[in-house]
């Protein structure tokens, strides 16, 4: 089964995120971005990070310790951790196979529970307009 492209994005995303946090303490910017490089400095473009999409991934994606411990390991250790799909393989001690499994199952898992979260916000703000025009 083919991943789930926007999640895998999302994922993305907040692997960058986690590696900001691991870095500066809480997951957010400690400085604007127009002063990481000296005028003049050939540098490749660094990809910026969506703080509040990362921290609602990672509300995903703690969601699915307690469930679903072998999804959530699989997803630190491709993300946060980098170690890709063979490093993964020898930290779980598993098969390929199985890593590309539980990837795909790590998607639709989250592609649910953003779309629970998305339909909950929603309930929410129209619960807020009904209280308005009552």
């Amino acid at each position: 089964m083919a991943r789930i492209e926007w999640v895998k994005t999302r994922l993305d995303n907040w692997a960058r995120w986690r590696c900001q946090m691991a870095g500066n303490g809480l997951g957010f910017a400690s400085q604007s971005s127009f002063l990481n490089d000296a005028p003049g400095s050939e540098r490749e473009a660094k990809i910026p990070v969506d703080e509040i999409e990362a921290s609602v991934t990672h509300e995903g994606v703690e969601a699915l310790k307690a469930t679903r411990p072998a999804v959530y390991a699989v997803l630190y250790c491709m993300y946060p951790f980098g170690l890709g799909v063979t490093g993964t393989c020898r930290r779980m001690e598993c098969e390929r196979a199985n890593v590309h499994a539980l990837l795909d199952v790590a998607d639709r898992l989250l592609s649910a529970w953003f779309a629970e979260r998305a339909e909950k916000q929603a309930a929410a703000r129209d619960a807020i307009k009904k209280s308005f025009t009552t």
